[in-house]
């Protein structure tokens, strides 16, 4: 990891998809660390550690233990000022909960999978381009 001092974490519990995201980011994102978690509870308490300096967490819904839903509803009540973009490869358009969350500003973008890395690259740019006009 970089000791650059914004972080961007990736949150997926198929470690295969994790990497693949990771290493994406890595060479298309700059000036931030990347970091990456198969386990949504470990990931929570990191965020806990340094919420700070977290600019963006990307959570999958669907995950054992603390799903994603949960997951960036506790991130924002920590940092409400840090960006969140759900990924899924369910419809979730139509699922009360995920409107009502959108509505409240918990998800900042949704991403449905599966999607190219190019797109989750300059969706990943937007949400730290739009952090920084807050």
């Amino acid at each position: 990891m970089s000791t650059n001092s914004e972080i961007v974490s990736i949150v997926e519990d198929e470690l295969d998809i994790t990497n693949l995201f990771h290493d994406a980011l890595r060479k298309t994102v700059y000036g931030v660390s990347i970091v990456s978690f198969t386990d949504s509870v470990r990931a929570l308490k990191h965020f806990k550690k340094n919420k700070k300096d977290y600019q963006l967490v990307i959570a999958d819904w669907r995950m054992p233990n603390l799903d994603g839903l949960e997951l960036l509803k506790k991130v924002k009540k920590l940092n409400p000022n840090v960006r969140t973009i759900l990924i899924s490869a369910y419809e979730v358009e139509n699922e009360p909960v995920f409107q009502r969350y959108v509505k409240e500003g918990i998800i900042d973008k949704f991403i449905q999978k599966p999607m190219t890395m190019n797109y989750l690259c300059n969706e990943v740019n937007n949400q730290l381009q739009a952090s920084i006009g807050e």
